[in-house]
């Protein structure tokens, strides 16, 4: 497979002392994020260990999405590194990078790309059928057999082996879109450290719960849905350590909202 990179365990400091994060002048929020990590290497594999992020499939394939791929993979990678790790940080006004330095070093993407993908032609998840949701899901399920090797192994351990993304054509282009450059990470105000979403508010991938997706019968209620929402690029942690606490409820589903441009897309909505 792919990932060949595992990580120790974080230090103490970086997570243990939450309610000192003020006086440390960290981002209380990181460092939660950071012992949710500490908790999801306890899941009984060494594949990808100590990191986090997500196994992403490409259901887009054209002349034009061929040219844009890289880039685009690379400032995903970039933003979420250079940026979204951070934002918590900014907006609490804190100063010191250690955390989220150490966040960033540990996000690992993983792609998938092959012929059964291609097959599928789905270059536009939102007219995608339940079947194809099915469909990829057991793609994604094929790949975690392979990753992991281990027929006892528990799935629900870690959020790299339950969720996963999609880009499709039109959220490729979203990410091609992303400025090169990223936001400087100097103090600014919060208004100002919001008013520069601009920058960054139309790029998103696709996630899917693969848990939902099993157990979905056709009814939406407080414990199914269809597993598939649109993924915001600032939100990609807070969906991922989203659901490491929530690791033994095998009902939990992500919160959904519908976007105001009238779509009717649901997009994950941070709890």
């Amino acid at each position: 497979m792919s990932i060949q990179q595992n990580f120790p365990r974080p230090p103490p400091d970086m997570y243990k002392w939450v309610q000192a994060a003020k006086r440390l002048n960290r981002s209380s929020e990181t460092m939660c994020w950071m012992y949710d990590l500490h908790d999801s290497m306890s899941c009984g594999t060494e594949y990808a260990h100590g990191s986090w992020g997500y196994t992403v499939l490409r259901t887009t394939y054209s002349e034009e999405a061929d040219a844009v791929w890289p880039a685009a993979l690379e400032k995903l990678n970039r933003w979420v590194a250079k940026y979204v790790v951070h934002y918590p940080r900014l907006m609490q006004g804190r100063t010191d990078t250690t955390v989220e330095d150490e966040l960033a070093r540990r996000f690992i993407l993983e792609i998938v790309d092959n012929k059964e993908l291609e097959d599928l032609q789905l270059p536009d998840m939102a007219k995608a059928s339940q079947d194809d949701i099915k469909s990829l899901t057991s793609i994604f399920e094929a790949w975690r057999s392979q990753a992991i090797n281990d027929a006892d192994f528990d799935s629900r351990l870690n959020t790299r082996f339950l969720d996963f993304l999609i880009i499709d054509e039109p959220s490729l282009r979203s990410l091609a879109s992303l400025p090169d450059e990223t936001i400087p990470l100097g103090p600014v105000t919060r208004q100002e450290r919001r008013a520069q979403a601009k920058f960054y508010e139309d790029a998103y991938v696709w996630l899917i719960d693969s848990q939902a997706v099993g157990r979905y019968q056709g009814i939406n209620d407080v414990y199914n849905y269809n597993g598939l929402m649109k993924l915001e690029l600032i939100n990609i942690p807070d969906a991922w350590f989203e659901r490491v606490p929530r690791f033994d409820d095998e009902c939990h589903i992500f919160e959904r909202g519908k976007a105001p441009d009238g779509s009717g897309d649901l997009w994950y909505r941070p709890r």
